[in-house]
């Protein structure tokens, strides 16, 4: 099971965090201005996490890896954390594929 956190930051922005149950992050989304956007786009993240085109698998430097969930119309919703192994990547992107669409939502921005 999987938890959305949102949180505003000290520059006043929001921010969404994709958690799974032992609190490991999956996905950071990239910040909004508002409260409302940054519960929009949860919602965006949801419809887009189950199609495996929406994802964009990427590569450090330095040789580690990580991803990118997309929207439909090619924006970047979030990144992942590093990963050592494409194949941890991988499993990243399965986790969050099933999860992303039925986590619940902690508003911690009040």
């Amino acid at each position: 099971m999987g938890i959305f956190i949102v949180k505003r930051e000290e520059n006043g922005h929001y921010s969404v965090t994709l958690k799974v149950k032992g609190g490991h992050i999956m996905l950071n989304s990239i910040k909004h201005l508002s409260r409302s956007s940054c519960k929009d786009g949860i919602e965006i993240i949801r419809a887009n996490a189950t199609d495996n085109l929406k994802y964009e698998y990427k590569k450090t430097f330095d040789g580690k890896f990580y991803f990118r969930l997309k929207s439909v119309h090619g924006n970047v919703l979030g990144n992942s954390k590093i990963y050592e192994t494409a194949e941890h990547r991988n499993i990243g992107i399965e986790t969050v594929r099933r999860i992303a669409p039925f986590a619940s939502v902690i508003d911690l921005a009040s």
